[in-house]
């Protein structure tokens, strides 16, 4: 919008500018406005600053001479900055914003000490809480600490700002060695004022570099809760997994999904198949990776009250069909194999998913359990008792699965016809 009056304005001519300021004093003065508002937007700062500064010496408007300097903070030109501050002064000494850009301005052009005097005269003066602010960043550029936390605090008695009381405990701690008392100070103002983002990451930082880690965790938590940062969420996550506690780690990964890949090994880990096998087969959803597809069918199953039951049992079968076209993974053949041939569903069909496994692990015992399974299925005794044997020479028979596979088909006797 801006740019389509200016345009106006141009296209209008510096003739009909002219005329009309002769008929409307304010013209001038709304079309330098708009000038100067265009390049503020455009972060075009020195050239806002020209225009404000045309306004001001057309309107002897001090707001316009304010603005002036503003943007010339906001360029970063301290030089000049300084300059036309000095000539204000000049002319207005006892302008107490023009002393505040002043004392910004030493700031910026690194003249501390004279900072820190002209901030002190003022705060003293004014007892307003952003002059407090000013003459606490001199005394922290000087390494006066207790200083700035003592002018930070005047500030803070008359905001209860939670950015300057984050500030407040950052150096009472960090540089005073004041460690209980900015962890009591950041407590009292969260009891007082509420919780926030700034002050929350800062307490619960303090509790983790003193040890206190279910406080962190605690405070991390509920510093979520305001605003839902996934980083602060990280955070409460990170000292979960350092004590080890599954159970909390999992809980605020299910209120935060900001690692649902992890949120899913620890349902594994866990044996909560009847959380891992929706959530994996949401990963599927989002990327299509055929491992999370696999990965729901297999939950989905272990997750079943009723193994024998036939919907569930059709469901698992159909997803382990559709990952292992794209999944050559031997765990996904092998179980998809032994899932048919123990449900009696297709025997064969379901030993040639095992074969495949086979052939990625050919010496792996549990394959060959299975393999042998299929052919006791299918009548195949003698082939299936020497399959077992080999599993037993291998890993023994202490699994319960092997000792009923052995003794199952030790009793195996030969089918005319197989399946």
């Amino acid at each position: 919008m801006i740019k389509l009056v200016l345009s106006l304005l141009v296209l209008a001519g510096v003739a009909g500018a002219a005329a009309k300021t002769v008929t409307n004093p304010n013209y001038l003065e709304d079309t330098f406005t708009l000038y100067a508002l265009d390049a503020q937007v455009r972060q075009k700062y020195n050239n806002a600053s020209e225009y404000f500064a045309e306004l001001y010496k057309e309107t002897s408007k001090k707001e316009y001479l304010y603005q002036s300097l503003r943007m010339l903070e906001q360029a970063g030109d301290t030089k000049t900055l300084a300059k036309k501050t000095a000539s204000a002064l000049a002319k207005f000494p006892d302008d107490v914003t023009l002393k505040r850009f002043e004392i910004i301005g030493l700031l910026k052009g690194g003249s501390f000490g004279e900072a820190s005097q002209k901030g002190l005269l003022l705060s003293n003066k004014t007892q307003k809480a952003s002059d407090y602010l000013l003459y606490g960043e001199a005394r922290l550029k000087l390494g006066d600490y207790q200083g700035t936390v003592d002018a930070l605090k005047k500030a803070y008695a008359q905001t209860y700002d939670d950015t300057t009381a984050e500030r407040i405990a950052l150096i009472e701690y960090t540089q005073l060695g004041e460690k209980p008392e900015a962890i009591m100070f950041l407590k009292e103002h969260i009891s007082a004022h509420g919780n926030s983002k700034i002050v929350g990451k800062r307490l619960a930082s303090l509790y983790a570099d003193s040890g206190k880690f279910d406080e962190a965790a605690q405070m991390y938590e509920q510093t979520y809760d305001i605003d839902s940062d996934p980083v602060v969420a990280q955070e409460a996550v990170k000292i979960y997994a350092y004590q080890q506690d599954l159970s909390k780690m999992s809980t605020m990964l299910e209120k935060s999904h900001i690692n649902d890949p992890l949120l899913l090994d620890i349902y594994v880990r866990t044996k909560l198949f009847d959380k891992a096998s929706p959530l994996a087969q949401k990963l599927y959803e989002h990327d299509g990776n055929p491992l999370y597809l696999a990965q729901s069918s297999v939950y989905m199953y272990e997750a079943a009250k009723n193994k024998d039951d036939k919907v569930m049992i059709d469901s698992v079968v159909d997803g382990l069909k559709k990952a292992t076209k794209d999944l050559d993974d031997p765990l996904y053949l092998n179980y998809l194999g032994y899932l048919m041939i123990d449900h009696d569903l297709n025997i064969t069909e379901g030993m040639e998913y095992v074969k495949r496994a086979l052939e990625k692990q050919p010496d792996s015992p549990f394959y060959i359990d299975s393999l042998a399974w299929g052919n006791y299925k299918l009548g195949e005794c003698a082939e299936a008792l020497r399959l077992m044997k080999q599993v037993e020479s291998m890993i023994g028979t202490e699994e319960d699965e092997v000792k009923d596979h052995i003794k199952a088909i030790e009793a195996c006797k030969p089918k005319e016809k197989n399946k």
